[in-house]
């Protein structure tokens, strides 16, 4: 009976540790961001979502998305770039689809920074900047960004 509660344990770690491998050779870097980014003040709603990779072989994939409150629009961009400096990241990219104010900005570079402060409720909140749209500096430039409290959502860089 003992060896047959220990074989699913066994098979279970064999597969953990066949995997390790290949997800430490696949992605050096990951940074998520989900939530709202209200504004109290305002009264917007708005809604921001991020994952980007960078991977071993020097690739970079992902995706982010900007929903703008009051109407104002909202974006869809492919990540292109991503640079990690400890606990913060910049990240840019392409718009795929997204208008701002009613003018469609498909096709226009986009940067952001983002950073992670921790997972405990003691931790100050995460923090995210804004949408740099049509901002000609890459995530290598490692443009000065203001930085926003996320206190509704949570970022991960790793």
């Amino acid at each position: 009976m003992r060896a047959l509660r220990t074989s699913p344990l066994c098979l279970a770690l064999g597969f953990l540790l066949s995997s390790a491998p290949a997800f430490a050779d696949g992605i050096i870097h990951h940074v998520s961001v989900g939530g709202p980014d209200q504004d109290a003040v305002d009264h917007t709603d708005a809604n921001f979502s991020l994952v980007a990779n960078q991977h071993a072989d020097g690739t970079v994939t992902g995706e982010w998305t900007d929903q703008f409150g009051q109407g104002e629009g909202g974006i869809h961009a492919q990540v292109d770039c991503v640079l990690v400096e400890g606990n913060k990241a910049w990240v840019s990219g392409t718009i795929t689809s997204g208008t701002v104010g009613g003018v469609d900005v498909t096709g226009l570079p986009v940067v952001t920074l983002v950073q992670d402060n921790g997972k405990s409720a003691n931790d100050p909140p995460d923090e995210i900047s804004f949408s740099f749209i049509a901002n000609p500096a890459r995530c290598t430039d490692k443009p000065d960004l203001p930085l926003n409290p996320m206190t509704g959502g949570q970022v991960t860089v790793r």
